[in-house]
């Protein structure tokens, strides 16, 4: 899937403020407001499956997709940025045709492609070329952050103000 982010400027008072007691504190209170961000646009996702896909069992819609924290940019390996990102999930007996169903697929007219990824990545190419069809996605992840972001960005804000807020006064500077 197509990579997409949400850059949050102008908390650097927020930020200070909360680094000011402890870097764990207050990389745990953007982690939240970060969650929350996340959280509205999986929402958002979900509504989108619902609409776009006959998912039959609703396996997709309830449990495809997750909210998880990124191990990259955690606050330990890069002291200046915390990363969460949505997913699909990987585990046995999860739906694994979101991504499918979301980027689209070439179908293979019932042969499978033996031999390595460039073998299959050719035979793909060849049944293109040959006139045949590509079975186009959905686009519903694209489509609910493109149409949430801009209030996710806000939530975000808002949801780092108020845990900057929680902390001064558990602290004692409020």
């Amino acid at each position: 899937m197509s990579e997409a982010a949400i850059t949050v400027t102008g908390l650097q008072e927020v930020q200070k403020a909360l680094y000011s007691y402890s870097q764990e504190l207050g990389d745990r209170v953007v982690r939240g407001a970060l969650r929350q961000g996340a959280n509205y646009v999986l929402k958002g996702i979900r509504l989108e499956i619902s609409a776009s896909i006959k998912d039959k069992t609703g396996a997709l819609r309830k449990r495809g997709f997750r909210v998880a924290n990124s191990r990259i940019h955690n606050g330990k390996l890069s002291s200046s940025m915390i990363g969460i990102y949505i997913s699909l999930r990987k585990k046995k007996g999860d739906p694994f045709y979101g991504r499918f169903q979301n980027d689209g697929w070439v179908p293979n007219g019932g042969k499978a492609a033996k031999g390595g990824k460039a073998r299959r990545t050719r035979q793909r190419e060849a049944r293109l070329a040959a006139g045949g069809k590509r079975v186009p996605g959905k686009q519903f992840v694209q489509n609910s952050f493109a149409s949430r972001r801009e209030h996710a960005r806000q939530l975000i804000i808002r949801s780092a103000q108020a845990g900057a807020e929680v902390v001064a006064r558990k602290v004692g500077l409020k």
